[in-house]
C-alpha cells in the first residue's frame, strides 16, 4: 500500500507532466519574454505604487487619485488585453479546472465516498457554502 505522502508526490509529479500545466509554463515562458508586456506590467505597478502614495496622504488630492485610478484602469486593460496574457490566462484556468477535479476527488476521499465514481464534473467550488447538491 502507498502511503499518502508518496501518493501526493506522484500526484505532484502528473500534475506537472500534464498537457494543461506544460501549456501553462509555456504561456508564462512567452510573457516573461515579452518586452512589451514586462514595459506594460512594470508600467502598472509604478502607477499603483503612485496612487497607494496619493491615497495615503492625509490631505488627499481628490483629482489626483481619479486621474491614477484612470491611468491605473488604462494600463491593466492593455496587460490584460496582450496576446501572450491573454493566452497565459487561458491556460491558467485549465490548469485550475485541472485542480479542481483532483480537490473535488480528494475531498470525496474525506468524506468517504468512492473516489472512483464521484462526479468531478459537478462544479464543485470546494466552499460547502456555495454548493447545491450535486450529488
Amino acid at each position: 500500500m502507498i502511503d499518502p505522502i508518496t501518493a501526493a508526490r506522484e500526484l505532484g509529479k502528473a500534475i506537472q507532466n500534464c498537457p494543461e500545466y506544460k501549456l501553462m509554463k509555456e504561456a508564462e515562458k512567452a510573457c516573461d519574454s515579452d518586452a512589451n508586456l514586462q514595459e506594460l506590467i512594470g508600467d502598472f505597478n509604478l502607477v499603483r505604487m503612485n496612487l497607494t502614495e496619493e491615497t495615503a496622504k492625509t490631505e488627499k488630492n481628490e483629482a489626483k487619485i481619479a486621474e491614477l485610478n484612470q491611468e491605473i484602469q488604462r494600463v491593466y486593460t492593455d496587460v490584460m488585453g496582450n496576446e501572450h496574457m491573454m493566452n497565459y490566462n487561458i491556460a491558467k484556468q485549465d490548469v485550475e479546472a485541472v485542480m479542481q477535479k483532483i480537490n473535488t476527488i480528494m475531498q470525496a476521499a474525506i468524506n468517504g465516498e468512492d473516489v472512483d465514481t464521484c462526479d468531478v464534473d459537478c462544479g464543485c467550488t470546494g466552499s460547502c457554502s456555495s454548493c447545491a447538491g450535486c450529488h
